[in-house]
């Protein structure tokens, strides 16, 4: 399984260059509103007449420090950090529903492609023949996100 894995990883680092860079951009746009949430948030905090901070605990106590501190770059590093690892997950994932397939690894022929943002791979031995592709979502307050779907 490491082949077919180590395969896919070579065949599909477009998607991961590309998604990690989404992801940065992203990261950029939100780490504002984060920022402004945590600074209004202290604001409120150091009103002992107002109770509408307690509220809000929660969510600024599960804000990565690097947001809490202003640290921007530190923000959009770690978001990066975090889509280099689902990528690394997915593709893992990815190579065990293909290998449940029952392709002959040894004959395996590997073609990938864009169509727009997303990437579809075509695996075949020959004989079986399986199509991955994936879903990509982005928007102006959705996280870039994918999933493989296989056929």
């Amino acid at each position: 399984m490491n082949t077919l894995t180590e395969i896919l990883k070579v065949k599909t680092e477009s998607l991961k260059v590309q998604y990690v860079e989404m992801t940065k951009e992203w990261a950029k746009e939100n780490y504002e509103t984060m920022r402004a949430f945590v600074l209004d948030y202290r604001k409120r905090q150091n009103d002992d007449s107002s109770f509408s901070w307690k509220s809000d605990y929660k969510k600024y106590e599960r804000l990565p420090d690097c947001v809490k501190r202003g640290d921007k770059q530190g923000y959009v590093e770690l978001e990066a950090k975090y889509a280099s690892e689902h990528y690394e997950q997915s593709i893992k994932k990815l190579a065990v529903r293909i290998a449940a397939k029952g392709l002959n690894q040894d004959k395996l022929d590997v073609v990938t492609s864009h169509i727009g943002v997303n990437i579809e791979t075509t695996l075949t031995d020959g004989e079986k023949t399986v199509r991955a592709f994936t879903v990509l979502a982005i928007g102006d307050i959705n996280k870039p996100h994918y999933r493989y779907l296989i056929k």
